[in-house]
């Protein structure tokens, strides 16, 4: 009998000690809540917010073409179209919330886009004639070559050059 009592005892014990009960803030010194080591420890156990995470995609036509991407942080994005032969491209992103879009339309090409810091956005096509900067919507919404040289600019004009034959050998 006295062993159940024992128990019965600590059962209630605990139960009393493990309620949740109200509990109120108190002000102490100056109006500031005192902060004691509990209630340090509860706020960094606290969960954090998962960062973001960071999205490639990558498309090539053609033979020979090679893609990169590196990213370190969170929320990054980054796009590499190419189309041709023989293109090497690079994506190199260290921070968050970037945004980059490198197209290739050509042969032999190399291009490579660096973000470092926060919150960039840049859009690189380059062809045989240059390159021109473009909007980095353009590698989800573009998929053809001829969606992407839309935005490249105008091929500059060649020598305009007659065959004539020498006047010597006129008649």
């Amino acid at each position: 009998m006295t062993h159940s009592r024992k128990m019965m005892f600590a059962g209630l014990a605990l139960a009393i000690f493990t309620m949740p009960l109200a509990a109120h803030a108190d002000p102490g010194r100056g109006g500031y809540p005192r902060q004691f080591l509990g209630d340090r420890l509860r706020e960094q156990s606290q969960l954090q917010p998962a960062p973001a995470p960071n999205r490639v995609s990558v498309a090539q036509q053609g033979s020979g073409n090679g893609a990169g991407v590196l990213q370190a942080g969170s929320g990054n994005t980054a796009g590499i179209l190419q189309f041709g032969q023989g293109n090497t491209g690079v994506i190199t992103q260290q921070g968050s919330g970037n945004t980059a879009c490198l197209i290739q339309a050509g042969r032999n090409l190399n291009g490579s886009v660096r973000q470092v810091g926060d919150n960039q956005s840049d859009g690189l096509l380059q062809h045989r004639w240059g390159s021109d900067v473009i909007p980095v919507d353009v590698c989800t919404t573009a998929t053809t070559r001829r969606e992407v040289m839309a935005y490249a600019s105008p091929n500059p004009q060649r020598d305009v050059r007659t065959r004539t034959r020498p006047q010597a050998l006129r008649q």
